[in-house]
């Protein structure tokens, strides 16, 4: 079973997968491609890479390959594993989702399918904001919150659009814990009992 979860930085994405992965026992996935390009517990291939397509803003195909690529490759190294991912395809649209790579999103979908269950986090900006900062207070990322918004209907849009079964939570006034729990409460029950 593959459970993704998705959102904007500072919603509590990485916290709540781990939390999940554990109470699940369930692997925990981040970055699949590291698994190619780098040797066992290393990123330094990967963000090296990962950070030149991430320049290339005026190429979302480039980028929505490569993320894609790292879709693709997820589902051959874990295929028939419990595995939950710390992003997925939904933020790669976010990014990279244009009507120039609509196909792109459609091709990978066809290759490896959908998500069992996807989780969309999100949270107010003033929260995301918060965490952020706690969390690095030179942090760039905290100005992506006011893309907040924005980002939530696009990914709810992508997620209805190719008939992906979720839920979205508001983690704004709850605690890791408790988001956790109130993702297994909404699992689907053949999968609590797969």
């Amino acid at each position: 079973m593959h459970i993704a979860i998705e959102g904007m930085d500072g919603v509590g994405k990485t916290t709540v997968a781990g939390l999940l992965a554990k109470k699940l026992d369930f692997s925990l996935v981040e970055k699949p491609l590291h698994f190619l390009l780098d040797e066992e517990g290393s990123f330094t291939n990967y963000i090296k890479i990962r950070d030149y397509i991430n320049l290339q803003i005026n190429n979302d195909a480039l980028r929505a390959w490569f993320y894609g690529l790292g879709n693709i490759f997820l589902y051959h190294k874990f295929k028939n594993e419990n595995i939950i991912t710390d992003r997925h395809l939904v933020s790669n649209y976010y990014w990279c989702g244009t009507e120039e790579t609509e196909t792109i999103f459609q091709n990978i979908i066809n290759i490896i399918g959908r998500p069992d269950f996807t989780i969309l986090l999100f949270a107010s900006k003033e929260v995301g904001q918060k965490r952020i900062i706690n969390r690095d207070p030179n942090d760039s990322d905290v100005e992506k919150t006011e893309l907040y918004a924005e980002s939530k209907t696009k990914m709810e849009d992508f997620l209805n659009k190719f008939d992906m079964e979720f839920v979205s939570i508001d983690t704004s006034f709850l605690s890791p814990e408790d988001v956790t729990q109130e993702i297994i409460n909404c699992l689907p029950i053949r999968k609590k009992i797969e």
